[in-house]
């Protein structure tokens, strides 16, 4: 493999270099709207690539701009073009609050800084990666769907160039509407308002249609995405509307267990008419106004899914807990202190420990969200019960009580979910596997002592972060330690896998062997998971009593009817609900 020749800062100054060279030579892919022509991107920028080279379609339009009156509505159609369309660059990202950014110096500059050039309402774009773009390659696809809440983030931010140089996979990452641009409760009858859901159903059709021509097998399509990712993961397992448009999914630290409006509650959408000066009087002149006011202007830090629709039939929770999702294979996980950091940020959280009695007062607030997904749900129920559960009565230490405090918000907004999910699934004999990812990253010298594997740090080993070379392609680009790139190959084999099998462990049509731990799949009566990790490990039950207190006790307190032997009867309905099945 040949070495890189000059000086770049990055992955996109590579593509940049690689046509100086003469090295980017075009490739043009046809699609269902025209020709587009693609860059052949030199790998040798990353440690160890399969492949010396691969080829990268940036800005292909999968919709028509959502703008003037096609602001939320469902996607249309593209317009076609004549001739054949640059794909060398990356499109506008969508609308936004605010546009995160990392220090230069870090790990998270290849996943956190924007390599598109502007932000507009016309950013219904993805973008394909490919080591082979034969029609008859029939490579597993895995689409990538950004985090970040859905209010912030884009697809160009992800380096889905190095896990495609690495494995046989075809990537897609996609844009989509984010926050109340796309979702928005409204009365028309083609939309339930969740029209960044439908954005992403819109672009696994074009993964449909198209990407056999990009060398993907559209009968292997998995959805993958962490975070906000992960919950708009979730939301399409849960939809009518995306049946057989994928057949695998993984989640990444988070399932949708969210705050939610009816459909036909246009409440939130004449607070926001009223917030820009838009009369409520007239739904139709409401939106008529909405639709003229400038995109930056109806953006704020909440994402609020509609129910009782077309796109999801019922609340949330009623969904996974009555296991009415769609049938596919699923691996899904979270890490073990997601909340490390986040909590960081609060007073009275340090080094030192957290005061008991500051615990008590700021835990309400804390615990809203989590009331919040059970409509009607009154938090004062649930408080004091958590106390008991994660706390003891007799332990006044302010480092034990800040612990217990992660761990419990970890639990709560995370695991518990992710297993409340983990069962749903497997309760149609589908194939899931769960994990909880549990290395404590060795760069994060600043990071706090008490902050092990914390939100997002997977995303590191999962995009090949750590097998990065420098400006000079003889060193590593990043510090991290030979068993931490060891860990992002695995991981990546793992991901790819799945996609490409349907299990973890089985490398049949991988790039690569490597001598991984075999991940046993989660089954209901076991309750496997891996412990994924430098050195990962098989183990059950992950934290058992807490995931019962939070998918059966609080569900119970928050006014639901639960039935401990409900997934037992649907996996055998001649098994009779046991005598001692909870009700209110």
């Amino acid at each position: 493999m040949g070495r890189r020749a000059g000086k770049t800062s990055g992955v996109g100054d590579v593509v940049v270099l690689a046509a100086l060279l003469g090295l980017a030579g075009g490739v043009v892919v046809p699609t269902t709207y025209g020709k587009v022509n693609g860059v052949e991107l030199p790998t040798s920028f990353i440690g160890g690539a399969v492949f010396y080279r691969i080829y990268t379609f940036k800005g292909i339009p999968y919709a028509a701009p959502p703008v003037g009156d096609l602001r939320w509505r469902p996607p249309q159609d593209p317009a076609g073009w004549t001739g054949v369309r640059d794909a060398a660059q990356f499109g506008a990202r969508c609308p936004q609050i605010v546009d995160a950014k990392a220090p230069l110096d870090s790990p998270l500059y290849e996943i956190l800084t924007y390599r598109s050039n502007s932000s507009s309402e016309d950013c219904l774009f993805l973008n394909v990666y490919t080591p082979n773009v034969a029609s008859t390659a029939n490579l597993p696809v895995m689409v990538w769907i950004h985090g970040a809440a859905m209010v912030i983030g884009s697809a160009d931010t992800y380096p889905a160039e190095i896990p495609t140089s690495l494995n046989n996979v075809v990537m897609v990452t996609i844009n989509y509407r984010l926050g109340n641009l796309g979702f928005l409760p409204t009365l028309d009858d083609e939309t339930d308002g969740n029209v960044a859901l439908m954005d992403m159903v819109k672009a696994l059709h074009w993964v449909q249609d198209n990407i056999r021509n990009f060398g993907g097998d559209p009968d292997r399509v998995t959805i993958f995405g962490q975070s906000g990712g992960a919950w708009a993961v979730s939301l399409l397992v849960m939809s009518p509307m995306a049946t057989g448009l994928f057949h695998r999914a993984i989640s990444q630290s988070g399932v949708a267990g969210l705050t939610t409006t009816r459909r036909g509650d246009v409440t939130r959408t004449e607070n926001l008419a009223a917030r820009v000066n838009c009369s409520t009087d007239s739904y139709d002149d409401m939106m008529r106004c909405l639709r003229s006011k400038p995109a930056q202007d109806l953006l704020f830090l909440e994402i609020i899914p509609i129910v009782g629709g077309r796109f999801l039939p019922d609340d949330l929770w009623d969904l996974m807990y009555k296991s009415q999702v769609n049938k596919v294979d699923y691996l899904l996980g979270t890490n073990n202190d997601e909340y490390g950091m986040l909590l960081s940020v609060l007073p009275h959280f340090s080094e030192d420990g957290l005061n008991r009695t500051v615990l008590e007062t700021i835990l309400p607030a804390q615990l809203q969200f989590d009331a919040d997904q059970f409509p009607g749900g009154n938090v004062s129920l649930i408080v004091q019960p958590a106390i008991d559960q994660y706390l003891d009565p007799d332990m006044d230490d302010p480092i034990y009580t800040r612990d217990r405090f992660i761990q419990m918000m970890t639990d709560c907004r995370y695991t518990a979910l992710t297993v409340l999910m983990a069962k749903a699934v497997a309760a149609h004999d589908t194939r899931v596997y769960q994990y909880e990812f549990q290395h404590r990253t060795s760069l994060f010298s600043m990071r706090p002592s008490y902050t092990k594997a914390a939100h997002g740090d997977e995303l590191f080993y999962m995009f090949g972060i750590p097998l990065l070379r420098d400006d000079t392609g003889n060193s590593w680009k990043y510090s991290f330690t030979q068993e931490e790139r060891d860990l992002s190959l695995d991981m990546m084999a793992y991901w790819v896998n799945f996609a490409t099998n349907g299990d973890p462990s089985d490398f049949t049509g991988a790039a690569r062997m490597r001598d991984l731990v075999t991940w046993t799949r989660y089954m209901t009566s076991s309750q496997s998971y891996l412990k994924l990790d430098v050195t990962s490990s098989a183990d059950v039950k992950l934290r058992e009593s807490n995931m019962k207190f939070w998918n059966e006790e609080v569900p119970r307190l928050m006014g639901k009817e639960i039935t401990t032997a409900y997934i037992t009867r649907r996996l055998n309905p001649n098994v009779r609900a046991s005598k001692n099945s909870q009700k209110p």
